[in-house]
């Protein structure tokens, strides 16, 4: 490694990558500092200075993986920023890092620390994000003031996680077209008494 050692976002691509691997590879359980180090080509004390330990290094992982494939961007319309949400998730769901994900939504069910980690690292910020998504669609006027949005940031994605972990159905881009289109849109914009 003399004169080629990784540094900063190069180094820290080259650990989330191990992780994902060591994790697709072995489970998550096999996923320990020396275990990581090994396969990023690099040495316990580098992650230990970085994270005080595995959940850490595990936590951080889930969320840069998600970061990297969910875009945040503001496309100027409710319809395309759900869209480029849905596309985002479905490539990370269908592309190499797939199986890693699946893993550890497996795995959650057996480590609490795990499933902590998941649901406030991942989707607390997908929750957080989504929320911030709607309030422009409400300042657009292209989604209902009265949107409830503790369902509505969930209803798309949830559809994909469906799709993903149980019946293994088709997330192409027709699908994700018409998740927006036909339930989400009209559910952003329809009045409904009660609400």
């Amino acid at each position: 490694m003399s004169g080629s050692r990784r540094r900063g976002a190069a180094l820290e691509t080259a650990i989330v990558d191990a992780v994902l691997r060591v994790v697709v590879r072995n489970g998550v359980p096999a996923v320990t500092m020396e275990a990581v180090a090994a396969e990023a080509g690099t040495s316990k004390p580098v992650l230990y200075r970085r994270w005080p330990d595995r959940g850490a290094l595990l936590r951080h992982a889930l969320l840069r993986q998600a970061t990297r494939s969910v875009p945040v961007a503001d496309t100027g319309s409710y319809r395309g920023d759900m869209l480029a949400v849905l596309r985002g998730w479905a490539a990370l769901f269908t592309g190499p890092e797939g199986p890693a994900v699946a893993a550890i939504v497996r795995a959650m069910a057996d480590d609490p620390q795990l499933a902590d980690a998941f649901r406030d690292g991942v989707i607390g910020w997908r929750k957080s994000e989504m929320a911030t998504l709607l309030e422009r669609g409400i300042a657009r006027g292209d989604v209902r003031p009265d949107v409830p949005v503790d369902l509505l940031r969930e209803l798309g994605q949830s559809v994909l996680w469906h799709r993903f972990l149980i019946t293994g159905d088709p997330l192409d881009d027709d699908v994700l077209v018409r998740i927006v289109d036909e339930v989400l849109v009209p559910l952003a914009r329809q009045v409904t008494p009660g609400f």
